[in-house]
C-alpha cells in the first residue's frame, strides 16, 4: 500500500497537474480564436479579387452545416425562415485571419481625385446610358487586368467610361505605359497589399471591405457605376445590356448576376458586375454593406449583398441578370452545345492567378504577347469575329 500511495504521488499527481495546466492553456488559447465560418460550395473557394498564384486556402477541420457565417445566425441558412428544406447540409471551412490586419485607410486627397474621376468620365457619357465601369486590383492582378484592357479595346463604348483604381502606383503605372490616358486609373498609393492572398486571410477579406468603402464613395457622390472585375472576358460591349436595364420602366436599386450553381434561397446571386443605380435604395444599400463589412471583419460582400437583397432591407429592390447574359465558371464545364454565349463570363471557381490566366489562355481568352504583355490586336480581332454573332 506504501509503494502504491508513492508510486500515486510521483507519477500521476504530476500527470493531473501536467493535463490540468494544459487544458486551461488550450481552452484560453481557443478563446481569442475566432469562431467563423463560411460555406462552401464546390470549388468555390476562390473569391472575385486576389488569389495567390498556385496556392489553394487551407479546408482545416470540415464540419457539416447549414449557415453562411453570421448570416445562419439571423435567418438565412440555419432554422431561418427562409432555409431550403431540400438543401443537403453543405462544407463548411473556417476562415483564415490574423487579428493585427486592418482595413487600409484612403486619404483625401486620393478620394478628391477618384470623385472627381469619375465625374470627368460620368459627364463624358450619355444622358441614356449615364454609369462608368469600376473595377478595384492590386499588383497581383496587373497581367489580368492588361489583358482585359486588350480585349475590350476595340469596344466603343468600355474604355472611355472605365475607371480603374489600383491600390499601388506601379500597376498604374503599366497600364499607362500601353493605353496614356485612354483608360483611367487611379491609384491609392497603399504599398503593403502588392501580392496575392488566399481566400479566407484576413488580408483578403480586408481588400472586399476597402473596395466597399470605395462604392460607397461613388455612390454619395452621386455617380452611377457598374462594379467589373478585371479577369472577367467581355464577348460583345455590354453598354446595350446596362443601357436596357437603366431606361425600363422595371424599378430597381441594383441588379447582379444570377449563380450558376444554386447555393439555395438565400444565396442565389453573384456580387459583379453590379449596376448600381443612383436611386435612394441604391445609397443605402451600399452604406450599410460598408457599415456592416467595417464592423465585423468577419462577413464577406456577397454574404451581406445576399442577404440584404433577400431580406428586402429598407424596401431594397435586386434585380438579376439572367445566366446568358452574365455567366460565371461554371460555363467552363458546360458541354460547348449548351453553352451560350453571354456579354460577360467571369473567370470564378479557379483559384490563382496562373490558373485563371492558363484557363483564359486555353479557351482563346488571353491576348497579351507572352514576354512583353504587349497588347496583340489580332488575337483581339479574330477573337471577336470569332464570337460576332
Amino acid at each position: 500500500m506504501g509503494r502504491l500511495k508513492l508510486a500515486f504521488r510521483n507519477v500521476l499527481v504530476p500527470l493531473f497537474f501536467v493535463y490540468f495546466f494544459l487544458h486551461i492553456g488550450i481552452t484560453t488559447w481557443k478563446l481569442f480564436q475566432v469562431d467563423s465560418t463560411r460555406i462552401g460550395y464546390e470549388n468555390l473557394r476562390d473569391g472575385p479579387l486576389l488569389s495567390k498564384s498556385g496556392m489553394h486556402v487551407r479546408k482545416g477541420n470540415v464540419i457539416e452545416a447549414i449557415g453562411y457565417g453570421k448570416l445562419s445566425a439571423i435567418g438565412f441558412g440555419g432554422g431561418g425562415p427562409l432555409r431550403n428544406k431540400k438543401k443537403k447540409p453543405k462544407q463548411v471551412h473556417p476562415v483564415l485571419r490574423r487579428k493585427d490586419v486592418g482595413v487600409p485607410v484612403i486619404s483625401e486627397n486620393v478620394k478628391e481625385t477618384l470623385v472627381s474621376e469619375g465625374n470627368s468620365i460620368l459627364n463624358k457619357t450619355s444622358e441614356n446610358s449615364n454609369f462608368i465601369y469600376f473595377a478595384m486590383i492590386n499588383n497581383a492582378y496587373e497581367r489580368m487586368t492588361l489583358n482585359w484592357i486588350c480585349n475590350t479595346a476595340l469596344m466603343d463604348n468600355v474604355h472611355n467610361r472605365t475607371l480603374i483604381v489600383s491600390m499601388d502606383s506601379s500597376t498604374c503605372a503599366a497600364i499607362k505605359s500601353q493605353w496614356d490616358e485612354t483608360i483611367k486609373c487611379v491609384s491609392l498609393n497603399i504599398d503593403t497589399y502588392k501580392t496575392g492572398y488566399e481566400w479566407g486571410k484576413q488580408e483578403y477579406i480586408n481588400i472586399l471591405t476597402l473596395r466597399a468603402n470605395l462604392m460607397d464613395l461613388l455612390a454619395t457622390n452621386n455617380i452611377p457605376f457598374v462594379l467589373i472585375e478585371a479577369d472577367a472576358t467581355w464577348f460583345k460591349d455590354p453598354l446595350e445590356l446596362f443601357a436596357n436595364r437603366t431606361n425600363t420602366e422595371e424599378d430597381f436599386d441594383i441588379i447582379v448576376p444570377v449563380k450558376g450553381y444554386d447555393g439555395g434561397s438565400w444565396d442565389t446571386m453573384a456580387f459583379d458586375p453590379m449596376l448600381v443605380g443612383s436611386t435612394n435604395g441604391s445609397k443605402m444599400f451600399i452604406k450599410e454593406m460598408k457599415e456592416r463589412l467595417n464592423a465585423d471583419q468577419k462577413l464577406y460582400d456577397q454574404d451581406v449583398m445576399n442577404q440584404l437583397c433577400a431580406s428586402q432591407h429598407n424596401g431594397l429592390v435586386c434585380r438579376q441578370f439572367e445566366y446568358n447574359e452574365v455567366a460565371d465558371g461554371k460555363w467552363f464545364k458546360m458541354d460547348e452545345r449548351e453553352r451560350k454565349i453571354p456579354y460577360i463570363l467571369n473567370n470564378n471557381f479557379n483559384s490563382g492567378t496562373t490558373n485563371k490566366e492558363t484557363r483564359q489562355a486555353l479557351n482563346g481568352f488571353w491576348f497579351l504577347a507572352t514576354k512583353t504583355n504587349q497588347c496583340v490586336i489580332s488575337k483581339v480581332t479574330k477573337f471577336m469575329q470569332k464570337y460576332s454573332n
